[in-house]
């Protein structure tokens, strides 16, 4: 687990043990583009959020970052 300032990223181990899942069922559902992760090296993280919008079945809301976009 990596705890950065607003938010906390799991590795897939970690994360198939909070979802009960195996590790290569965590890794299918990153491949199927169901459950949304970084990769940093050759490891996947998944951050709290990505982890509660797969859970609660949520959409992202998808925005500029700083809704600066010019119309």
């Amino acid at each position: 687990m990596i705890k950065l300032e607003t938010t906390t990223a799991y590795t897939v181990p970690e994360t198939a043990k909070i979802l009960g899942k195996n590790c290569d069922t965590v890794r299918r559902y990153i491949k199927e583009g169901k459950l949304r992760a970084q990769k940093v090296g050759h490891a996947f993280y998944i951050t709290d959020k990505s982890l509660t919008i797969f859970v609660t079945g949520e959409k992202p809301e998808l925005r500029w970052p700083d809704d600066t976009r010019s119309d």
